[in-house]
């Protein structure tokens, strides 16, 4: 696979791009995975199918994609996963009313009492910012590649030397 999906510029400041978008997806999905954050009672509430099965693919894409940037290691389907995840996570903002939004500690503390008793509160807009930010670095680094200092830089056989480009 590699080839053009690794090729890459020589941009030095690609790295803080792939850390602001790829640290926040591997955190969030190691969360969502372990439980300390759970995704299902957001699915449910926004709706979408398959809850139980999108509760467990939806946190590995995130923290798939998180280790990709980070790495920069096939940094392009790292972000087209990121894309991807980001995509889903604001349609489910946009579906969960902003009074609706599931207490997911309460929920992490007890599933059963809280599926019996749901607990809400206000949506927590900053959730919605940082899809969107994810989505928009992502994109960036889908279309110019991981930069220097990334392991496709260095699979790709690129002068270390080679001049950054404008």
């Amino acid at each position: 696979m590699g080839g053009s999906m690794q090729k890459t510029d020589n941009i030095k400041w690609m790295i803080a791009l792939r850390i602001v978008a790829g640290a926040p997806l591997l955190l969030f999905g190691v969360m969502h995975l372990i439980g300390a954050m759970p995704m299902k009672p957001l699915l449910v509430e926004a709706g979408l199918p398959a809850p139980d099965l999108m509760a467990i693919v939806a946190p590995l894409v995130q923290a798939i994609a998180g280790a990709s940037l980070l790495a920069g290691a096939y940094a392009r389907v790292g972000g087209i996963l990121a894309i991807g995840s980001m995509g889903g996570a604001i349609v489910t903002h946009l579906k969960i009313p902003n009074d609706k939004w599931p207490d997911v500690a309460a929920y992490a503390e007890d599933p059963e009492a809280w599926a019996a008793n749901p607990v809400y509160m206000e949506e927590p807009m900053i959730m919605m910012v940082m899809a969107i930010a994810i989505l928009v670095l992502s994109a960036m680094i889908v279309w110019k590649g991981a930069g220097a200092f990334s392991l496709d830089h260095k699979a790709a056989g690129e002068p270390k030397n080679a001049p950054d480009p404008v």
